[in-house]
């Protein structure tokens, strides 16, 4: 007697591609439940039974993966935000640095419009 395979049985290739969906999402900051509707559309499932499975069957199984990935994006975070600090630093550096030669340019304008208004008065006189 053979064995009935029904319609919708999960394959061991849609076992890994919504592993595979899931764990990117979540690595890239995004829910798992984005990621169910991400694989339903993929695997022509629905959410609920990507999400099902998931939970069900393969959590345990990618559950050192997930936790993998959900510690990376904070490290992530840190690098950003590291250089984010350090792009800052170096913009009101060189803000204050334009400040002080925007300064400088304007006692310098003073100068030149004093002086020449002292020779348009010597030359009106």
């Amino acid at each position: 007697m053979e064995l009935k395979k029904r319609k919708d049985q999960w394959t061991k290739e849609d076992d890994e591609r919504l592993a595979e969906i899931v764990l990117h999402n979540v690595q890239n900051g995004k829910t798992q439940l984005e990621a169910f509707e991400m694989a339903a559309n993929e695997l022509g499932r629905t959410k609920q039974a990507c999400g099902f499975r998931w939970n069900k069957t393969l959590r345990s199984q990618y559950s050192q993966s997930l936790l993998a990935v959900r510690n990376q994006p904070q490290q992530s975070m840190r690098s950003h935000l590291k250089l984010a600090l350090t792009s800052f630093d170096e913009l009101t550096e060189a803000y204050q640095s334009l400040e002080i030669r925007h300064r400088e340019l304007q006692n310098e304008h003073e100068k030149l419009v004093k002086w020449l208004q002292q020779g348009y008065s010597l030359m009106k006189d």
